[in-house]
Formats: structure tokens, sequence, C-alpha cells
């Protein structure tokens, strides 16, 4: 449903215009009275009711009843008409044929039948100071300096006179008060309706359908949240570090990284491991992660948080929300005579600590020969050379 609203471009109503609808309202609640009277005047002279009596209940000057009742009725049904459209529409018969309208002072809409009600009510108590009241109250729209001509009926009614005359009006749609439809139950028919009947909703998921009426229940309107309600934490986040956000840009080359992008590159080569005809020796090296993992690596093995596949490269991933990790980080080689570690190009880089606590920080493809139990550390993760090819396993 819709409603009527003026545009913008409506401007107040003058004093004199709307002096002018209320003298149109009352003429004619003037010729309405005189209608119901002249009605009852010919049913008297036709005989079917008395209109006039006198004191010794013949003919005299004394009015009729039927009278006063038959005008008051009339005029009654028309106060309740005009009541009614000035709340519900904006206007009276005498502020429609002049333009007028007593619309809400924000919304522009109809401010309904009872602040219409107040505006009247503010009107009638003026007239208990020195009975001259009213007339004050109703010349008040001289004394607004905003130039609103807001009278103070106006006021305590949160209403707005106003002169649409050629500023046009916009179709506003009114929500619909509609109870929402129940969720089809799958249930027994007639069964109770418990509190398992619905699914799980997840804490802080938004409201995106209607709210379902529990029938038996609490009938009152429960109106769905402005904005999904956040679970507060239960620490004290005043000397918590502040992490900033960072802009991730999606759909661009897979190797493009937040702080730089690292050039395309191959594998460093691993030589070839030479065996008997029955088959080649294999050899292997057993690594730990920081995340607990034990691989074992056969000739070679790239480290990253997402490593391409290069060839038959063994790939070891590893979870690195932070990003630490670059990509594809560091290459792992395993060869007859040992293990080196060579990085790819990372943002973080790449340390080797041996096992006597020297460190030695590798440059790009630079090969760094391992013994057991060295570490190398890569962004915020790192990895441990348990056992390598002819030794014995680190403890």
């Amino acid at each position: 449903m819709s409603v009527r609203r003026p545009t913008d471009h409506a401007v107040p109503a003058s004093f004199g215009r709307r002096v002018a609808a209320v003298l149109v309202d009352l003429v004619l609640l003037l010729l309405a009275s005189g209608l119901g009277a002249g009605v009852v005047a010919a049913l008297g002279a036709t005989g079917v009711v008395a209109v006039s009596v006198g004191r010794d209940g013949g003919p005299g000057a004394q009015v009729s009843p039927a009278l006063v009742l038959s005008a008051s009725v009339v005029v009654g049904l028309l106060v309740l008409v005009q009541w009614l459209l000035h709340g519900l529409r904006g206007w009276t018969v005498g502020r429609r044929l002049l333009g007028v309208r007593t619309l809400d002072v924000e919304t522009r809409l109809p401010v309904g039948p009872w602040r219409v009600l107040v505006r009247a009510v503010v009107v009638v108590a003026g007239g208990l100071v020195l009975g001259v009241g009213s007339f004050v109250v109703l010349l008040s729209p001289l004394f607004d300096r905003t130039g609103r001509l807001r009278g103070w009926h106006d006021l305590a009614a949160r209403a707005e006179v106003l002169d649409v005359r050629g500023a046009g009006e916009d179709l506003v749609p009114v929500r619909a008060w509609a109870v929402p439809p129940l969720p089809h139950a799958t249930g027994v028919a007639g069964a109770p309706v418990g509190p398992g009947s619905f699914p799980p909703v997840a804490a802080g998921a938004p409201v995106t359908g209607p709210v379902a009426v529990v029938p038996g229940g609490d009938t009152r309107l429960v109106l769905a949240p402005l904005a999904p309600a956040r679970q507060g934490p239960d620490l004290d986040t005043r000397a918590m570090p502040i992490v900033r956000p960072v802009t991730l840009a999606f759909g661009l080359h897979p190797e493009l990284e937040v702080t730089r992008p690292s050039r395309e590159r191959l594998p460093v080569p691993v030589p070839e491991v030479v065996g008997t005809a029955s088959g080649a020796t294999r050899v292997a090296a057993e690594l730990e992660l920081t995340d607990g993992r034990r691989v074992t690596v056969t000739r070679s093995a790239l480290v990253g948080r997402n490593p391409a596949a290069e060839g038959d490269v063994q790939l070891i991933r590893v979870v690195d929300p932070s990003r630490s990790v670059s990509k594809t980080h560091l290459q792992i080689g395993v060869e007859p005579g040992g293990v080196w570690v060579a990085d790819r190009g990372s943002t973080n880089g790449t340390v080797v600590t041996l096992p006597d606590g020297a460190q030695i920080v590798c440059g790009t493809d630079q090969q760094v020969r391992l013994r057991v139990g060295a570490t190398v550390a890569f962004g915020d993760h790192g990895l441990r050379l348990l056992r390598a090819p002819g030794t014995a396993a680190a403890s």
C-alpha cells in the first residue's frame, strides 16, 4: 500500500490561506446544520413531526427538540468526517479547496486523527485564559521566527501546514503490519511446538527471514534487531595490540605477494641419483616442522604457504594465516652427500641455524648445507633436520 506525500517543493502555507480554509469549513458547518433543520421543518409542514410547541401545548414560538437534534446529528457527522479526513489525508474540505495540507514536520505524511485532536485541544485550552486565549493560539503562527508559520498547536502536534499547489506528490510505500507465515513443520500433526522445532541460528548471524511466531506463546510484537548482535570479548582488550588489516589483491598473478612480487624461477637442479640395474638408490631426509609434522623428503621439495607444482617436486604446505610465509618460500634438496636449503626469493627471507649456534642468512637460490640438528626459520615458522642420507636420526 502507498500514500501520496508532497515533494520538497511544497512551502509553508500563508496565514491568510489558512484562515480562508477555516472559514470555508465553518460555512460548511452552518450549511449542514441548516440542511438538517430544513429537512425537519419540511417534515413538520407535512404533519409528520411537530416543529414547534406553545406553552399550553398548542402552536407557539418555541423550537421543537426535533430541530435541535437533527441539526446536531448532521453537524456531528460532518465534524467526524472532517476530523478523519484531516488526520488520515491531511486536509478538510476547506483545506482541500485552498490547497493546504496539515502534515508531519519530518516525514510530510498525514499526522493521524489523534494528533489532529491534540491541535484542537490546544486551541480549546487556550480559551481558558481570559476567554481570548484561543484567538492568541490561532494567531501564534505569526509569532514563528523561523518563517515556517508553525503555531503553538502545530508545535504540540509536531505538524506543519503546507501549500501544496503545484508542488506535486510522491508515492510513498507504507509497510503492511501483517503476521509472517509460520514455517512448514515436518513433525507429526498436532505435536507441540518445542524449542528444537526450528534450526539453530549461529550467533551474530543477520536475520534475513520473517520471525517465526510460536502458537500459544507470547503474542506481543517482536521486532528484528536493526543490526546483528555481536559477542563481546570476555577479556580486557585495552592492552591488546592493534592488528591493522591488509588489503589483498585478488585475481592477480598467483606469485604476487602483499609486499613485492617474486620473479618466476625454476627449482634449483638436483643431481640425478645413479643406481644399480635393479633400481636407483633411494635417498631421503626427515624434517620436523614447527606444527609437529614429520615429513620425509626424497630428492627435492618446495615449502611455502601454497607452493606451485613444478615438475616432479614434492610440495610441503604450511598453514600460515598471518601470511608471513611466501607462497613458495624455500626449496629442500636431498642428495647422497647431504641436504641443502635454498631461498626462493621469499618476502621475509630464510635463516639457517647450525647445531653449533652459527646462523646463515640464505641468499636467493643460494644452496646452504644442513647438518643433522640444524634448524631453518622462514617467516613465523621453521623446520628441523632430523635425519640425512647416510646419518643417524637426531634425538
